[in-house]
């Protein structure tokens, strides 16, 4: 089981529409073993020891000690395909550890 936080400005909105895309890259990849959870930029610091990857709507600066990808595409559809692959690989790579 791999626990992905998926973290926006507010934890709301485009959080949910990129975990909405997460689930479809899980399903694509065969990946059914996973837990998602949202949470502000804000919340990002104390919310980190949780995940096993995190996934950003917005730019953070930071080592976060843990996988990060940027998933801004799933918002703005600029590259979305190459996202989802690179996402997918992460994802399924972090599965068989």
């Amino acid at each position: 089981m791999i626990t992905i936080l998926v973290a926006c400005g507010s934890g709301v909105a485009t959080s949910t529409l990129a975990a909405d895309e997460v689930k479809s890259v899980c399903a694509e990849y065969g990946i059914s073993q996973y837990k998602i959870n949202k949470c502000s930029m804000s919340e990002l610091p104390s919310e980190l020891q949780h995940a096993d990857v995190v996934l950003t709507t917005n730019n953070y600066k930071g080592d976060m000690g843990k996988p990060h990808m940027s998933v801004a595409g799933f918002i703005t559809g600029i590259n979305e395909g190459v996202l989802r692959k690179k996402l997918g690989e992460l994802l399924t790579e972090l599965t068989r550890k």
